[in-house]
């Protein structure tokens, strides 16, 4: 049956040059809220690029040996996004990052699609596509056309994920808006899944404006144990949802009943418990909505017949909560990630 943990993947320490928080001491600060947590440092000239930080993780493993921590790096990538390649610690971790910075940083004039798709496929290469993923950063800061993005899920199966909330709430309308970018990949049969990160530098309580990781968005992970190998696979095979304030938890997602044929109407199960009132909640097949609950308490369960689709994800937004950090609202979402018809467990 596996079990829910939680974790973030997009955290600044202070071997950034505008971050302020050593690697334990987020460790210690972040433990409340995560399961797992990922360093990702930004990403700057050097052949011994994240040396600091990968010392300070490796003492951080130490002494929080419960709490798997990455090593990444947050990479000025050829097209104009920057992007994370993780992996597990086995797999010459330190090496992916030191090494794709000093090949493929846009800062050093490596620029363009066909650099970008070549960076995927030199990681495949050497690190393997399934002990690697990259997760593209930054909500719509700036937009990636789909003329961009689809040659490089089309290029491998390394690109997997793009962000969809990050620090201040930023949300991306390139994967929240129903037929933006992220459906028409889903459209075309590329497996790209969302997930929001905190973007972390410093908190709001020590002059930033930065939530802890866990504290203000979250991925929320199906896994068997709290493994990187097992955290990797989940993200890879888009067995995680994400949430802005823990808007719900525990969803059960899938298709339901005997196998039908190529084009024929589907039914789906859904369920989640509601731990803020949800204003809306999107079922979104093929781009498009097919269904949408409105004003939402407690224990929320449903079966749907769908129209023929390829695919079927969730949205939903809570009611406007108080922010932290400084005057106004917010608004909680969630996302569930995509299911697709010939991977259903039949029931």
């Amino acid at each position: 049956m596996g079990k829910w943990i939680k974790g973030d993947v997009h955290i600044h320490s202070h071997c950034c040059c505008d971050g302020h928080v050593p690697v334990p001491e987020i460790v210690e600060q972040s433990k409340k809220f995560c399961d797992f947590l990922a360093i990702s440092g930004h990403a700057e000239g050097g052949d011994r690029w994240g040396e600091k930080q990968y010392q300070e993780i490796l003492e951080a493993r130490k002494q929080y040996p419960s709490i798997p921590i990455f090593h990444t790096a947050e990479q000025e990538f050829p097209v104009e996004r920057h992007t994370m390649f993780l992996t597990v610690p086995d797999n010459r971790e330190f090496e992916l990052q030191a090494e794709l910075v000093r090949r493929y940083c846009r800062l050093a004039g490596v620029r363009g699609i066909e650099k970008a798709c070549e960076e995927l496929k030199f990681v495949e290469e050497h690190w393997g596509k399934e002990k690697t993923l990259m997760i593209f950063n930054h909500p719509n800061a700036p937009d990636v056309p789909l003329e961009q993005l689809e040659p490089l899920a089309k290029a491998s199966e390394v690109f997997k994920i793009i962000a969809c909330v990050d620090r201040k709430e930023r949300r991306a309308k390139q994967t929240w808006d129903i037929g933006a970018e992220w459906d028409q990949l889903l459209c075309r049969g590329y497996r790209i899944y969302t997930r929001c990160g905190s973007d972390f530098h410093r908190h709001f309580t020590d002059g930033g404006h930065d939530y802890l990781p866990g504290e203000f968005v979250q991925d929320h992970l199906l896994v068997e144990e709290n493994s990187y190998e097992e955290i990797l696979r989940a993200y890879r095979t888009g067995r995680f949802f994400c949430t802005v304030d823990n808007l719900i938890e525990n969803p059960v997602f899938h298709f339901t009943g005997p196998e039908a044929p190529a084009g024929a109407p589907r039914r789906i199960h859904l369920e989640f418990q509601i731990r803020h009132p949800l204003e809306e909640v999107d079922l979104i097949a093929d781009g498009r909505a097919v269904r949408t609950f409105r004003g939402l308490t407690g224990h929320f369960e449903t079966e749907e017949t769908l129209p023929p689709c390829t695919y079927c994800r969730v949205r939903g937004r809570g009611k406007p909560r108080k922010r932290k950090y400084e005057e106004g609202c917010f608004e909680p979402v969630f996302l569930l990630n995509p299911i697709f018809p010939e991977d259903a467990p039949c029931s």
